[in-house]
C-alpha cells in the first residue's frame, strides 16, 4: 500500500484554508466578525462588573448612594453586552448556514460528475453520514470551535492585563493556575479525540449492517438465516453502546478536571481577597472592596469561557474524522488552488475534438489513478514527471476512439475494465478523458419509486409522443399498454419488472437523452442467457449510429465490433519479473497495492487491436448459441 506523502498531509487547519479560498465560504471573515462581536460583548459585561463594583463600595464602605454616572454606565454597559451577544447568536446562526449551503452544493456537484465511481466505493449509508454529519461537523468545528478557541485565549489576555494593573499578586497567582486548565483539556482532549475516531467507524459498520440486512431480506427469508443475522445485529450494537459510553465518561473527565481547576482558581483568589480586606495578608498593593469584587466577578468570567472551549472540544474531534472523508470529494477544487487540473492534458499527445470530427479521443500513455488520490498535474506541457511519478491503477500505452466506433473491452473480473470506463466517462482522476458528454448503462438499472414518465424523464422534460417512440423502440410498447395507468403509473412492487425489462428501460433512457457516446459495463451480466441475447441484439440495433464502448463477460458476435481492448492485471511478482527484464521499460507501469472497490493487485494495463470484421467471418457468442 502506497503511503501518502508527507508534504500532502494537511492539517486541519490548512485544509480548512485551502477549501475556504478554493469555495469562496467566507470562513475567516465570519471567524473575526464573531470574535470581534463577542470580544466587545464580554468587554462591556466586564465593565459593566465595574460601575457594579463601584455601586457596592459606595453602599457598603462610604454608605452613599449610587451616582447617577455609575447606574448609567451599568445600564449602558450591560444592554449593550446583550445586544452584542444577539448579534454574535444571529452570526454564528447566519454563516453556519451559509457554509453548509455552499459546502453541500460542492458535494451535490461533485456526485452528479462522479456518483457511479463515488457510490461503489462504500454503504449507502456512509454517504447518508457524510451528508447528514460530516458536513455538520466541518462547519461547527469552524464557525464555533475556533471562534470559542480565539475568544478563550483574547479575553483572558485581557482581562489578565487589568488584574495585573490592579494587583500584581493576584494577576500571578491567576498566570500559574490558568495554563493548568486548558493543558489538563488538551490532555484528556486527546483521548477522547481516539474514541471519537472509533465511535464513527462503529456507527457506520453498524449502520451498514443494518441497511445491508434490510436490502437482503428476502434471501435471508429463503435461507432462514434471520438468526444468525440478528446474532450480528445485537453485536455491533453492543460494541457501539460500549463505545458511545466510553466517549460519554471521557467527556464527563474532561469537564471534572475543568470545574475542579476553575473552582480551586476562584477559591484562591476569593481567599486571598478576603483575607485581605480583613487585614490578615498584607502582600502587594492595598485592596479596596471595588477592586477585590471586581476581580471575584472578572474572575469566573475568563474562566467559563475556557470551560466553553472544553465544551466544544469534541467538534475538533468530529471534524478530524469528518475532514478525512471530504477531504478526497473536495480535491478537484483545493487543487485548482495549485494550478493542477481534474484531468491534466499533454497537449503533445492528446487531442479532443467535437462530435463533428471523426477522432473524438486520441490517449497517449493513459493513466487511471485512485479517485481518492491525489490528482495528478502537469506543472508545463513538456514536464511528465508530475504524473509519471502519480501510481496509477491502469495504464494504456495508446487509445483512440473515432465517432461510429463499436469497442468491445474485456477482461477478467477486478481487472478494470470499470475503471477504464469511469476514466472515459470522467468520473475518475485520469489523463484523458472524452469532452462531451456520454451515457452510461451499468449492470443495475435505477428505478425510482415514482412514475413511468418520472423514471423516463429523471427532471427532464419530453413529449408523451417522445416516450412513447422511446419505449416502442425498446420492445416495451406492449408492457406498457397493461399498466392500469400507463405513463402515469407508479413504479413500486407492481408493475413487477424483470431484469431484462429494467435494462430497456434504462435504454429508453438513454435513446431519449440523445448523446452519441455510450458506456455500457456489462449491462447484461446478470440476466440469463436467453435474455442476454435479446437485449444484446437489441443494445446493438440501437447503437448503430452511436459510439459504443462496451464491457462485457458474455460473448458477443466479433463482426459488432471493430475495435477490441483487453484489460489484464499483473502482479507485484510479474512486475518484478518484467522489470528484471527490460529496465528501460520500468517506468511505463505504476504499482500500488491495493484497491478496495475493485480488488486489484499490482497495475491494470489495456492492449487494443483494431479490424474490420467481413460478412463471411464466423462470428462467436449469440449466433453460435
Amino acid at each position: 500500500m502506497i503511503k501518502e506523502k508527507v508534504p500532502n498531509r494537511q492539517t486541519l487547519n490548512a485544509w480548512s484554508n485551502k477549501i475556504d479560498k478554493a469555495q469562496s465560504l467566507g470562513l475567516r471573515t465570519s471567524l473575526t466578525a464573531q470574535v470581534m462581536v463577542k470580544c466587545l460583548s464580554l468587554f462591556s459585561l466586564i465593565i459593566g462588573f465595574y460601575y457594579f463594583s463601584h455601586i457596592a463600595h459606595d453602599w457598603v464602605v462610604n454608605q452613599t448612594p449610587a451616582t447617577a454616572s455609575d447606574v448609567t454606565g451599568l445600564a449602558v454597559s450591560l444592554g449593550m453586552s446583550w445586544l452584542l451577544q444577539g448579534a454574535f447568536n444571529a452570526l454564528s446562526s447566519s454563516a453556519k448556514m451559509q457554509v453548509l449551503n455552499k459546502l453541500e452544493q460542492r458535494l451535490q456537484q461533485v456526485f452528479i460528475e462522479r456518483q457511479y465511481a463515488l457510490i461503489r466505493q462504500h454503504s449507502v449509508y456512509y454517504w447518508q453520514t457524510v451528508w447528514l454529519q460530516h458536513l455538520q461537523a466541518f462547519a461547527d468545528w469552524a464557525l464555533e470551535y475556533r471562534v470559542q478557541q480565539m475568544i478563550a485565549v483574547v479575553v483572558p489576555l485581557f482581562a489578565l492585563a487589568v488584574i495585573f494593573y490592579v494587583n500584581p499578586v493576584i494577576g500571578i497567582g491567576l498566570l500559574l493556575t490558568l495554563p493548568v486548565v486548558p493543558l489538563f483539556m488538551i490532555i484528556v482532549g486527546k483521548g477522547a479525540a481516539a474514541l471519537h475516531r472509533k465511535h464513527f467507524i462503529a456507527l457506520e459498520r453498524l449502520g451498514s449492517l443494518f441497511t445491508d440486512r434490510v436490502a437482503a431480506l428476502p434471501m435471508l427469508a429463503n435461507y432462514q438465516a434471520h438468526q444468525k443475522q440478528t446474532v450480528l445485529l445485537k453485536d455491533a450494537s453492543e460494541n457501539l453502546n460500549a463505545r458511545t459510553m466510553k466517549v460519554v465518561s471521557v467527556a464527563f473527565l474532561s469537564n471534572s478536571v475543568l470545574d475542579f481547576f476553575a473552582t480551586l482558581a476562584v477559591a484562591l483568589t476569593a481567599v486571598f481577597i478576603g483575607f485581605s480586606l480583613l487585614g490578615e495578608l498584607s502582600i502587594g498593593p492595598e485592596i479596596t472592596l471595588h477592586q477585590g469584587l471586581w476581580i471575584l466577578l472578572t474572575v469566573p468570567l475568563l474562566l467559563s469561557e475556557m470551560k466553553k472551549l472544553g465544551q466544544v472540544y469534541h467538534q475538533k474531534a468530529q471534524a478530524e474524522a469528518a475532514k478525512a472523508e471530504l477531504a478526497p470529494l473536495f480535491s478537484r477544487f483545493t487543487q485548482n488552488l495549485d494550478g493542477s487540473a481534474m484531468n491534466p492534458v499533454n497537449d503533445d499527445t492528446t487531442h479532443h475534438y467535437s462530435s463533428e470530427h471523426k477522432v473524438l479521443l486520441t490517449a497517449n500513455n493513459l493513466k487511471v489513478f485512485d479517485i481518492n488520490a491525489p490528482q495528478p498535474r502537469l506543472p508545463s506541457g513538456k514536464d511528465k514527471s508530475a504524473v509519471d511519478d502519480t501510481p496509477a491503477l491502469l495504464h494504456a500505452e495508446s487509445l483512440e476512439v473515432s465517432k461510429g466506433d463499436k469497442i468491445l473491452i474485456s477482461g477478467r473480473s477486478g481487472s478494470g475494465k470499470t475503471l477504464l470506463l469511469e476514466a472515459l466517462g470522467g468520473q475518475r482522476p485520469s489523463t484523458h478523458t472524452f469532452s462531451e458528454p456520454v451515457i452510461w448503462i451499468t449492470q443495475h438499472p435505477v428505478i425510482t419509486a415514482g412514475t413511468v414518465r418520472e423514471n423516463l424523464c429523471l427532471n427532464d422534460s419530453f413529449t408523451d409522443d417522445a416516450l412513447m417512440k422511446a419505449l416502442e423502440a425498446v420492445e416495451l410498447d406492449l408492457w406498457l399498454s397493461l399498466l392500469p395507468l400507463g405513463l402515469d403509473t407508479v413504479m413500486t412492487d407492481y408493475p413487477l419488472l424483470s431484469g431484462g425489462e429494467a435494462q430497456r428501460l434504462s435504454l429508453a433512457r438513454a435513446l431519449l437523452r440523445k448523446d452519441n457516446i455510450w458506456l455500457l459495463d456489462e449491462p447484461t451480466a446478470h440476466l440469463p442467457d436467453s435474455q442476454h441475447a435479446r437485449l444484446a441484439q437489441l443494445i446493438e440495433r440501437l447503437g448503430r449510429d452511436k459510439t459504443l464502448i462496451w464491457a462485457s463477460h458474455k460473448a458477443l458476435p466479433a463482426n459488432w465490433f471493430n475495435r477490441f481492448w483487453t484489460v489484464s492485471r499483473s502482479t507485484p511478482e510479474q512486475d518484478a519479473i518484467f522489470n528484471s527484464k527490460s529496465k528501460s521499460e520500468a517506468g511505463l507501469k505504476s504499482k500500488i497495492g491495493a484497491l478496495q472497490d475493485e480488488h486489484l493487485q499490482g497495475c491494470s494495463s489495456v492492449t487494443a487491436t483494431s479490424f474490420k470484421a467481413n460478412a463471411n467471418q464466423k462470428e462467436c457468442g449469440l449466433d453460435e448459441k
